[in-house]
């Protein structure tokens, strides 16, 4: 099902202009002349782009089992299209910064799929240029169709999104290929199957290095020797 065209449509419309007046608010002023802007952003754009689309838009929050808002939902705010509700992901920063940031835990993303709960995952952007008068760019893709543009790291457990790829890409024209659901499904286990696989490996690893360094340490009576540790004044 996904979004709808037309609403992916009324969605970027929507959020661009509220940005064009609001990225002039005495709020996100302060927040954007003070230290480290990208990261202190991130919860005023999120909370105002959420409730800009609760007012325009048909939307829910997730619930958890007591009926209040599920405070780790996977979406910000969930939006409805085609019959069901569609997770939404807003994510905001600089556009000359271009890492690799958190997007969504895998385990959870593969939950959702495999129960049948979601067939799409999109995420929102705003990126700003703050160098001047405040501009930005704003970005609606579903992380399903651009899983090329993806890494995982199995140890905090994260999905992470490769800017530099995906913005170059996404701004040259580039078209995701179209895949199934069952596809994409696919794709997301094996990448998380491999950096799963990865990680036991290094786990025991650490743990054999470990184990024989505590035979050596069991060998000898236990004295403090600093002879290899180097000190600075």
């Amino acid at each position: 099902m996904a979004l709808d065209i037309a609403l992916q449509e009324n969605i970027l419309e929507l959020t661009k202009t509220h940005w064009v007046t609001h990225a002039q608010d005495q709020g996100f002023t302060e927040i954007i002349q003070g230290k480290e802007p990208g990261h202190r952003m991130a919860d005023y754009v999120d909370d105002r782009t959420c409730a800009l689309l609760k007012v325009h838009l048909d939307t829910r929050y997730e619930g958890d089992k007591k009926g209040n808002v599920r405070k780790r939902s996977m979406g910000d705010i969930w939006v409805h299209s085609q019959g069901i509700f569609n997770p939404i992901n807003v994510k905001s920063g600089l556009q000359d910064m271009n890492g690799q940031p958190n997007l969504v835990s895998m385990r959870k993303l593969l939950d959702y799929i495999f129960k049948r709960w979601i067939d799409s995952y999109y995420l929102l952007i705003i990126k700003f240029d703050v160098s001047a008068e405040p501009t930005h760019k704003a970005y609606l893709v579903d992380i399903l169709d651009w899983t090329d543009f993806i890494t995982y790291d199995a140890g905090p457990g994260q999905i992470m999104l490769r800017e530099r790829d995906f913005y170059g890409s996404y701004e040259s024209g580039y078209t995701p290929p179209n895949r199934t659901v069952p596809e994409k499904a696919d794709i997301l286990f094996t990448l998380f199957e491999q950096q799963l696989e990865a990680l036991f490996a290094n786990r025991r690893e650490r743990l054999a290095r470990q184990r024989a360094m505590l035979t050596t340490f069991r060998s000898s009576a236990f004295t403090v020797n600093q002879s290899e540790m180097r000190f600075v004044a």
